[in-house]
């Protein structure tokens, strides 16, 4: 149980340097004008190692961040990415194996659903001159850039799970010993013949 809650803390504690890396300037190369948010990544991430419930939580609590970051709707975030990490918790063990692979395809996913959304509510909807290529210029690159550094962000959050993970007790099967066949008493020979 103590286990448990150290892995939550350092979560949350990966999440906050996550977010101070993503907003110092100069810390992270910009390419194109574009930084990744790292949040996404983060999110997905705990979602392949923890139950759904959790991953929904603090999915939701990492949308809010965002927004609060970027200057989006408050909440709007959250909703897309607690849903895709809700269901990728969900699936993770049941349906498909847990690996780098599936969460690399949940972070497509998540990237260009709230990256996406961002720009259609507010590039798109106030129909500004050149939103297209504002968005092939700026926001696809966004996209590709949050999505490149996932597997660093998969490779710490699977360190803190593993650490923090009770580790199961694996079950000795004793079997029993065979005689060796010069050992064998005479009768016992003889039934084995007649068998």
């Amino acid at each position: 149980m103590q286990r448990k809650y150290y892995r939550y803390m350092l979560y949350a504690l990966e999440v906050f340097l996550l977010f101070i890396i993503e907003g110092t300037v100069h810390l992270l190369p910009q390419i194109y004008l574009a930084k990744p948010l790292l949040l996404i990544s983060a999110a997905v991430s705990v979602a392949a190692f923890e139950m759904p419930y959790f991953s929904f939580f603090f999915a939701v609590a990492c949308g809010l961040i965002i927004d609060a970051g970027t200057g989006g709707v408050m909440g709007l975030t959250s909703i897309i990415l607690g849903s895709i990490c809700y269901c990728s918790a969900s699936w993770n063990n049941k349906y498909i194996k847990n690996n780098i692979y599936f969460t690399l395809l949940y972070s497509a996913v998540a990237c260009i659903a709230v990256i996406s959304l961002k720009f259609f509510i507010f590039y798109y909807i106030p129909r500004y001159d050149g939103r297209m290529d504002f968005y092939l210029s700026h926001y696809l690159n966004r996209m590709l850039y949050s999505w490149a550094v996932t597997p660093v962000v998969y490779a710490i959050t699977l360190g803190i799970s593993k650490t923090f993970r009770k580790e199961k007790k694996k079950i000795k099967v004793r079997r029993k010993k065979r005689v060796p066949h010069s050992k064998r008493s005479d009768a016992s020979r003889r039934r084995a013949k007649l068998s």
